[in-house]
């Protein structure tokens, strides 16, 4: 009986180092999925901030879009009125009047984080509020959502991604 007890001691003793053998064969792919599933939460939020960037670009193009339809209604208007007046002009032997410039709409982005479209000719306009065109917010929008998901920025609350983007657009100026 003693020689079947050490015959099962024996195979046991074999199974073990045969997993051991095993265990240290998946180890270092069971390592590396760890770590990949350690690091699933900083990529959720890393994402789900860069996602806060594309809503916020998205609603200054809407802005921008409907601020660029009434700028072009008043552009119309304002020539239209321009050559009826300067057709009596013409008519009563006068000087024409050269038609008035199209305004000019940009994205007008201020440090406490407040982005509208704004023109570009504006005479109210603070000192420290930076205005850009579309494209290049677009652009500074872009490069703001590549250093979210490199992990490079982390904002802290939605109000400061517009702070964000205004550092990059001073940066840019």
């Amino acid at each position: 009986m003693s020689s079947q007890r050490e015959w099962s001691l024996n195979s046991f003793l074999d199974e073990v180092r045969e997993l051991k053998e095993r265990v240290e064969k998946v180890f270092p792919s069971y390592l590396a999925s760890l770590q990949k599933v350690s690091q699933l939460p900083d990529e959720f939020e890393r994402r789900w901030w860069a996602s806060r960037v594309e809503a916020l670009l998205a609603k200054v193009r809407t802005d921008y879009q409907k601020w660029q339809a009434q700028a072009q209604k008043v552009d119309f208007l304002g020539k239209f009125m321009t050559l009826g007046v300067d057709v009596v002009l013409k008519a009563g032997g006068m000087e024409p009047i050269a038609l008035p410039p199209s305004a000019r709409i940009g994205i007008s982005i201020s440090p406490l984080g407040k982005i509208e479209p704004a023109l570009f000719d504006d005479p109210n306009r603070q000192s420290d509020v930076i205005l850009i065109t579309l494209e290049e917010f677009e652009k500074i929008a872009q490069r703001l959502k590549s250093e979210i998901l490199k992990g490079m920025v982390i904002p802290t609350s939605e109000d400061e991604i517009p702070k964000l983007v205004y550092g990059l657009a001073a940066e840019q100026k």
